[in-house]
């Protein structure tokens, strides 16, 4: 590509998703397995927009900084949501 290095892209909302995933598993008290943790990603994610951006390495953190509060509170609130579902339909036995 004449030189240039191809970048990757990269959906910068499921980085920023991914970073306060397990705080808001382990705040919240649920299930954090895999299984678990994934399904709460996957709808987090669902009803959120992609923000795509090409990207080599780093610039999460970047965003992150930049984003909004508004942007910031709508990410926590889907994340919050998605923990409510999963934690009442899991898809495996409940613990405990």
């Amino acid at each position: 590509m004449d030189g240039q290095k191809e970048r990757a892209i990269r959906n910068i909302t499921e980085d920023v998703v991914d970073i306060y995933l397990d705080d808001c598993i382990k705040k919240a008290g649920v299930c954090g397995c895999p299984r678990c943790r994934a399904d709460i990603l996957a709808l987090a994610l669902n009803s959120l927009p992609p923000h795509y951006a090409a990207t080599n390495t780093g610039p999460v953190y970047v965003r992150l900084g930049a984003m909004s509060p508004q942007s910031q509170a709508d990410i926590l609130t889907a994340i919050m949501n998605a923990i409510h579902v999963v934690e009442g339909k899991p898809h495996h036995e409940k613990q405990g």
